[in-house]
């Protein structure tokens, strides 16, 4: 374990507690989670490793996920080369399972339009089960793994009937005739919200409803990082309609709205999909606590400092040394213990059908692992800025 010289100070609500102790092995701070068991999982990071490595790797990121008291992550396949084949399958998960972290490491293969690749992926899912699903990004967003034409799209759908795939297909759900890049103007960051619109996503999230009833997709549909209230209300609808579909919202996307593009380094706050108006930021949060939203998912998204904030402007945030400050953001925001475990753990092995067990441990502090904190604000408001501990 990589230990900080940073920690969370105590904090103490009448719903948990967490108290501050000294590391003995290097005087360090170490938050304990008292009389709780962890029960964290991250169904949507991006661990890099391969050719990104100066972003992030498996074997950090499967340090700060145990540290920060995650039981499980499920790895995103848009890497550099993209996770596509058996073999780099493979390759990922030696190097997870020689880092000897204890944290449960899942993969979604990634898919093209190309039928025999997505048959080709099935069989590597049916085979490994650390493949926990397919990803579909029906929009370019990082990455080179786009299936961005509805023809395209189609293709996977029916190939995946055809294979009989009754997994999770997650899909990144922008639609690219309704994004536009030329608006995107770094001096004002606020235009990133603009080139990718709510609309965007409401009729990528439509398109999937459709093509999966029209080529007879039996598997199971998980609309990833969803942001609009609009795609939420789709969702519902299909899921009355006996659909089976699930989402699942980031942090940024309940917590902050587009307001905080203004700020002198909003340029830090770009991702895929963007951050939205207020009213649409209140409306989604309302939706989480009605349970009309899955559970949550950090999007976990690290870049160098350098390419957030020159070009190319990279999209995307760290999220998952933050996981105990969401569950306190959540309790302070009236979450039942009942919700939070539901969002943030049982809900996602119910979907995926995997059995993960529960663990209990120290939570260290591994927030100052990665060059910005995203979440500062939020930190502060609720008392758990990072400090040093003097001895």
């Amino acid at each position: 374990m990589i230990c900080q010289k940073y920690c969370i100070p105590c904090v103490k609500t009448s719903a948990i507690s967490w108290i501050l102790q000294k590391d003995s092995r290097c005087g360090t701070g170490l938050l304990v989670r008292e009389n709780r068991n962890v029960m964290y999982i991250d169904s949507h990071v991006h661990f890099r490793d391969f050719n990104q490595k100066h972003k992030e790797t498996i074997k950090h990121g499967l340090e700060v996920a145990y540290d920060s008291g995650l039981d499980a992550v499920f790895d995103m396949p848009n890497t550099d080369p993209p996770l596509m084949s058996r073999d780099l399958v493979i390759d990922r998960l030696k190097i997870a399972r020689d880092s000897g972290i204890p944290v449960f490491y899942g993969i979604y293969m990634g898919l093209t339009g190309d039928p025999e690749q997505v048959k080709r992926a099935v069989k590597v899912y049916r085979e490994f089960p650390q493949v926990i699903g397919m990803k579909l990004y029906a929009g370019h967003s990082v990455g080179n793994l786009g299936v961005t034409t509805e023809e395209s799209q189609h293709t996977v759908y029916q190939a995946l009937a055809e294979e009989g795939y009754d997994g999770v297909l997650a899909v990144h759900c922008e639609k690219e005739s309704h994004l536009d890049p030329s608006l995107w103007n770094p001096v004002q960051p606020i235009t990133h919200c603009y080139a990718r619109p709510e609309k965007a996503e409401v009729e990528s999230v439509r398109d999937q409803l459709r093509m999966s009833r029209e080529n007879g997709y039996n598997g199971k549909l998980h609309i990833a990082h969803i942001s609009s209230p609009r795609a939420v209300d789709l969702v519902v609808d299909a899921k009355n309609q006996g659909l089976d579909i699930s989402c699942g919202i980031c942090p940024h996307h309940f917590i902050y709205d587009w307001s905080q593009m203004y700020d002198d380094d909003g340029v830090l706050w770009k991702m895929n999909p963007p951050l939205r108006e207020p009213n649409s930021r209140e409306k989604i949060f309302q939706y989480l606590k009605d349970g009309k939203i899955d559970w949550i998912e950090t999007d976990h998204a690290p870049h160098s400092l350098e390419e957030k904030t020159q070009n190319p402007y990279m999209s995307g945030i760290p999220g998952i040394a933050w996981w105990p400050l969401f569950e306190e953001f959540l309790r302070q925001q009236n979450f039942s213990d009942k919700q939070i475990e539901k969002l943030t753990f049982s809900n996602i092995v119910e979907r995926f059908g995997i059995g993960i067990r529960k663990s209990r441990r120290k939570i260290t502090d591994r927030r100052r692992d990665y060059p910005f904190d995203p979440y500062r604000k939020i930190s502060e408001e609720l008392g758990w800025l990072s400090k040093s501990i003097r001895n």
